[in-house]
């Protein structure tokens, strides 16, 4: 039997079903939990994992919501508990990942490659490194504590995949994930309805007649795209957002939530609520007119997207 524990720091979007171990009060810091054609990376992970899996979870870091203070020592602690709970399930070997990037891993191979080496843990490495990815025997490894351990790489064996990955440690690594769906370089796929060839649209999704959709592009769960805009060149618009009247998309991602002005121009962009980068001249800006750029009422609690600009737009990822 194969368990699989993904350790998703600070997550905020839940994943479905009884999967998801956090508090609702917890906050996204993380490119893997951000919608990317109607899904979060780490949502996919789980149902790929669901797949191969006779036992999933992930676990997120827990945010007091009295206080605001965050409880990192609570995410090893559940991660080491869950582990626990499978060696008694019966589980012979269990997958962990720290979810920070999106990969495409053959898990069944890696499992076999594992169970043939015999040692206590398998490390999963690509083309530029190893990735935050192990099996591991739990007759013989503590818990997920050991996975953190300097000991931990010189015990395990090195399963090398030629495997898609995209470490989403940037923004221009999201960007990257979203056209490498587009042009089908990995097995990311849009969710909803292709409407027309490299046009996806989902459930609710309101398109006026006169704006104009260009492929590749997406439109998510109860998007509104009103008259004369233009979406185009490999750009998403996710969940919950709204183009206004006159407006320009192009290669670009409006993550969900998100209202944009009438008349606007954008163009290399990823756009959250108020929060603007622009990839092509390296800037991040937070605007405060709510006419041009804003968080929708739909929003909820919301999430901050990290603008701290550094050498390459390198943004946080998740630990």
């Amino acid at each position: 039997m194969l368990g699989a524990i993904i350790i998703a720091s600070d997550q905020s979007r839940q994943v479905q079903g009884d999967r998801f171990i956090a508090s609702p009060g917890s906050e996204l810091a993380s490119w893997a939990a951000v919608e990317v054609m109607g899904k979060a990376s780490i949502t996919r992970l789980a149902d790929a994992l669901w797949e191969v899996c006779d036992l999933v979870s992930v676990i997120a870091t827990l945010r007091d919501r009295r206080n605001g203070a965050q409880s990192e020592s609570s995410l090893p602690d559940l991660a080491d508990e869950c582990f626990a709970s499978y060696k008694r399930k019966g589980c012979d070997a269990v997958l962990i990942a720290r979810c920070g990037a999106y990969f495409e891993l053959d898990i069944a191979t890696m499992l076999a490659f594992h169970q043939e080496r015999g040692l206590e843990a398998t490390r999963a490495f690509v083309d530029d490194g190893p990735l935050d990815v192990w099996i591991v025997d739990p007759s013989v490894v503590s818990g997920y504590s050991w996975v953190c351990s300097p000991s931990a790489c010189a015990r395990s064996a090195v399963y090398r995949s030629q495997a898609y990955a995209n470490r989403l440690q940037s923004a221009r690594d999201f960007r990257r994930l979203v056209l490498d769906g587009f042009h089908s370089r990995c097995h990311l796929r849009p969710e909803g309805a292709e409407i027309k060839p490299g046009i996806w649209v989902c459930e609710g999704a309101l398109i006026e007649r006169s704006a104009r959709i260009v492929a590749p592009a997406f439109i998510g769960r109860n998007v509104q795209i009103s008259d004369e805009c233009l979406i185009t060149r490999g750009s998403n618009v996710e969940s919950d957002s709204h183009i206004h009247f006159g407006t320009a998309v192009e290669n670009s991602s409006i993550l969900p939530n998100t209202y944009v002005g009438i008349g606007l121009d954008l163009a290399h962009s990823i756009v959250d609520g108020r929060n603007l980068i622009n990839l092509q001249h390296n800037v991040s800006l937070q605007i405060t007119d709510p006419v041009v750029l804003r968080e929708s009422a739909a929003r909820g609690r919301g999430r901050k997207l990290r603008t701290d600009i550094e050498s390459g737009m390198a943004m946080s990822s998740a630990e």
